[in-house]
């Protein structure tokens, strides 16, 4: 009898591959689970510290920083949320602490330097996962691209581009400067006493590229950076 059912319903090779892809499936599904939850869980609890610098005067990593994990974006939407914001202000506390103003995603995807990649444990982001950081730091107005479309250079300031443009518009309103023309240099160098007093070049062209954007500036060609004109609009 038993020789009789299995003739009457024989496995074939094509019903043997389906059930191991639904069993591959099945434990793939259990295993992203698990490492998200774990993911989530560690993140949260390592991410309430604040990242400063030690008595050394270096920069003190946070603990996540050698958790392998870290340096995969995650695909559930829940964990790959939480895991951008903690990503942005830790590389928030870096940039500000090695006060660099520009990340170019090419140099930064090929090295496993910091602060996208960590040599201790052979461990980096890949180029798309430090896009998808810089993302996250523009969404939260600490950056702007050069090029949105393209996205190969982000410009990186400690303080929101939102809140540089205020400052930049309270100053000319205050100066009466508002619908007049200076330069990008005049700008930067002729004004002492305010917060943006010797700010990089680059970092207020991206700025004031911002506030153009807005409608809130007009920015002029010149020979150089240094010779933009830039003149501030009246509301």
């Amino acid at each position: 009898d038993s020789s009789i059912r299995s003739e009457a319903h024989p496995e074939t090779s094509r019903d043997t591959c389906q059930r191991q892809r639904r069993h591959r499936s099945i434990s793939r599904t259990i295993t992203n689970s698990i490492v998200c939850d774990w993911i989530e869980y560690y993140l949260v609890m390592t991410s309430e510290r604040k990242l400063d610098s030690n008595n050394s005067g270096e920069f003190e990593f946070p603990k996540f920083y050698a958790f392998p994990p870290f340096f995969t974006i995650q695909p559930v939407q829940q964990t790959r949320f939480k895991q951008l914001g903690i990503w942005a202000s830790f590389l928030r506390d870096y940039l500000t602490f090695r006060k660099i103003a520009k990340v170019v995603v090419a140099t930064a995807s090929k090295t496993t330097e910091p602060p996208f990649g960590n040599p201790k444990i052979q461990r980096k982001l890949s180029e798309d996962g430090i896009r998808s950081v810089l993302n996250e730091l523009c969404k939260q107005g600490y950056g702007v691209w050069e090029d949105p479309k393209r996205r190969f250079v982000c410009m990186f300031t400690p303080r929101k581009f939102a809140e540089w443009a205020k400052i930049l518009y309270d100053w000319a309103a205050e100066c009466g400067q508002l619908d007049r023309i200076c330069t990008l240099n005049e700008l930067r160098t002729e004004n002492q006493g305010q917060e943006f007093h010797l700010l990089e070049a680059e970092v207020l062209y991206a700025i004031l590229k911002s506030m153009e954007q807005n409608n809130m500036a007009s920015l002029y060609p010149g020979d150089n950076l240094d010779e933009l004109g830039v003149k501030i609009h009246a509301r």
